[in-house]
């Protein structure tokens, strides 16, 4: 929910100097991923907090300008531009391919400050998450279906800042290799007790493959209001026009020869998409009493999106709209013990329309309308959540009950109209410890993820004799996790050490699995994922900060059989058993720094049969910055260099692709500066 508690925020002192490159300050950081506000220190969840002065230096062209420097987070630029592949502990995998062609999501459900981007059916579409107008981003790894339901895998959740307190205007322009520059504007202001901020930008990126470029212009604004002394109103509004050509994945031979060319097949077609979509959201956050807090939401997402795809004109008219509501009562029920029970409700729900046609030989659309058809999905769920607090003991439950539905209807065929039911009931334990500035925590949790509306689209023959498969089922999985996050050592001597390290063991029934390319997806019969995390941040002296993560797993296939063989034992496809991450950055005296990192993941393999496998990969970048105050405003310059021994690598594949088609060639090198002028 779009929450904004100004007096706790304030007190959690969460605005950052320019300087301020932590990632996270322990009992200072308020996460609301919890479906609640509470610190970072006492969420008995893996959850990373990523301020803003942590990417301000860099391009701010996707999510992994963001989230490279997070353990459990798997994240890649798929061509360089907006479009990213996320996986969080193995969900997500699935995103790619000819039906997620760019900026999709699968199993992480996305927000921006507290209203969904992630749609009914789980799939999530990025074109309104802007990395440039966010001030933090909270990442939760941890499954919590038992709080958002469907597709929670983790939680990404963008949020804004309203602690300033005097008005200010930041104009910033970046630019780099290959035709990339951004243009934004973003302003605070202060009338009488309200706070707004609007947010506008344009980028564009010319890409480096073969059509892979695109341009995005995006508006965003967001109001806090008091009502009186127990009560904020908010508003969201957004606006994002977009357009973006897809290259497609390329053989090993291809990849070996000349890596920056595109598929033939979609450079025939100019495969593309091109979207239109506004938000408006209204939220309220009342303080009943001392003791009890209301929050509710109402938002609506219209949509007009074009695009060519698989050799048809696709052309969709959507509008999805939703609500939530939460309420919290606290309760001292003894003497140092305290009983937090928060119970809510979500409804969402997008419907539209949609007519295929033909392509024409430029890849335009056609007269011969081929389909048209209509897709809707709802998805309502209801749940509970009681945490006793004892001393330092913490004991939290949660049940949540989900209940989505799919209609589609065929306006040229009705026989092939159908409906499809999903229900589950989630629950979900934890416990913590909590001593100074150390946290350990257990969780047991369960799962729930459906497939996307466009993954339930039957195959061949089937698709002729109804429109969505009678064969998926909704992926369901069961979490143990184990974790500590706390503060090492002080200031002094060795300097200061916060950790974050996680373990965790996910069994997972009806794995959903892409084939054909990903045009169409069945399911595994079980699957396992186990892996370690740790996150590291040493400061040893004021200048100097190391940071580092570093992840670990394995994802394995127990039982998985098709036609085309049996894959039980085989690795999950799409997810390496490493990934890590280090830099070092260094402040020098007038305001300048310097940064240093590698990052890398080992190799996994691209099909089931696991005949074929992108290669591990290290890249090196670096970064120079300098900020220089003038009076109470600053500027701001930045220059940065990613990949710089030009290391060829796999940034993401396409899983069970067709005709050795498995692989997206990652970014060479590239170049980009920033320059920022801040008006106080």
């Amino acid at each position: 929910m779009f929450r904004i508690i100004l007096p706790l925020l304030v007190a959690a002192g969460t605005s950052a100097a320019p300087h301020d490159s932590i990632v996270y300050r322990l009992k200072e950081q308020v996460v609301t991923g919890t479906r609640r506000p509470e610190t970072l220190l006492s969420a008995p969840a893996a959850i990373t907090v990523v301020d803003r002065a942590a990417f301000s230096e860099s391009r701010n062209i996707s999510l992994k300008d963001a989230l490279g420097f997070v353990p459990g987070v798997f994240t890649q630029s798929r061509s360089g531009s907006q479009d990213v592949r996320v996986t969080i502990r193995g969900y997500g995998a699935r995103g790619s391919g000819e039906r997620s062609n760019v900026g999709n999501m699968r199993g992480i459900r996305v927000l921006t400050d507290g209203i969904p981007v992630t749609e009914p059916d789980g799939r999530t579409s990025l074109d309104l998450v802007d990395l440039g107008s966010a001030d933090k981003v909270e990442i939760s790894r941890s499954n919590v279906s038992a709080l958002y339901g469907n597709a929670s895998g983790g939680v990404i959740n963008l949020r804004s800042d309203f602690s300033f307190d005097s008005p200010y205007f930041e104009a910033t322009e970046r630019g780099g290799a290959y035709g990339y520059h951004r243009e934004q504007g973003r302003a605070g202001f202060l009338m009488g007790s309200t706070r707004s901020i609007l947010t506008v930008s344009n980028s564009t990126f010319g890409g480096w493959r073969a059509h892979s470029g695109g341009s995005v212009a995006q508006g965003h604004a967001r109001f806090s209001t008091p009502i009186d002394d127990k009560s904020n109103l908010g508003i969201l509004l957004d606006g994002v026009t977009s357009i973006n050509r897809f290259p497609g994945a390329i053989t090993q031979a291809q990849l070996d020869s000349a890596p920056e060319q595109a598929n033939p097949k979609f450079l025939g077609r100019d495969e593309r998409r091109n979207n239109q979509v506004g938000r408006a959201a209204v939220t309220l956050d009342r303080a009943l009493n001392g003791q009890n807090d209301l929050s509710a939401a109402v938002y609506v997402e219209p949509k007009v999106l074009r695009r060519s795809e698989r050799n048809r004109f696709r052309d969709f008219n959507r509008y999805h709209v939703g609500g939530n509501a939460s309420y919290q009562w606290r309760t001292q029920v003894s003497e140092g013990t305290e009983s937090r029970l928060t119970t809510g409700i979500d409804e969402a729900w997008q419907d539209g329309s949609i007519q295929f046609y033909n392509l024409t030989p430029t890849g335009g659309r056609g007269t011969d309308l081929k389909a048209n058809k209509r897709e809707g999905a709802n998805s309502a769920g209801v749940f509970v959540q009681e945490e006793i607090k004892m001393a330092q003991w913490s004991v939290r439950g949660a049940l949540r009950y989900d209940d989505m539905d799919y209609v589609f209807e065929d306006f040229q065929d009705p026989t092939l109209s159908a409906v499809k039911h999903f229900n589950r009931i989630t629950p979900k334990g934890a416990i913590s410890y909590q001593a100074g500035d150390h946290t350990i925590y257990a969780a047991l949790g369960g799962g729930v993820e459906s497939p996307a509306f466009n993954e339930i689209d039957p195959p061949p023959p089937f698709d002729a004799q109804t429109g969505l498969n009678p064969f998926l089922d909704p992926m369901i999985s069961t979490t143990l996790e184990l974790g500590a996050r706390g503060q090492l050592v002080r200031e002094g001597g060795m300097g200061q050490i916060n950790y974050d390290v996680a373990m965790y063991l996910i069994d997972v029934k009806n794995d959903i699995v892409p084939f054909d390319g990903g045009s169409y997806f069945q399911t595994a019969g079980k699957s396992r994922r186990k892996g370690a995390e740790l996150g590291l941040e040493w400061k040893p002296v004021s200048p100097l900060m190391v940071q580092g993560a570093l992840t670990l797993s394995r994802n394995e296939y127990l039982n998985y059989k098709n036609d085309l063989g049996d894959f039980g034992g085989k690795d999950v496809a799409g997810l390496p058993s490493s990934t890590y991450s280090l830099k070092a950055r260094y402040e020098w005296l007038e305001g300048l720094s310097t940064e240093v990192s590698v990052e890398g993941a080992g190799s996994y393999f691209a099909d089931d049969a696991n005949s074929a496998a992108a290669p591990s990969y290290n890249l090196v970048n670096a970064s120079l910055g300098y900020t220089r105050p003038v009076g109470s405003s600053a500027i701001q310059l930045y220059l940065s260099g990613n990949n710089l021994t030009d290391k060829k690598h796999v940034a993401s594949v396409f899983i069970n692709g067709v005709g050795g088609e498995f692989f997206e060639p990652g970014l060479p090198r590239n170049m980009s500066a920033g320059l920022s002028f801040k008006w106080q």
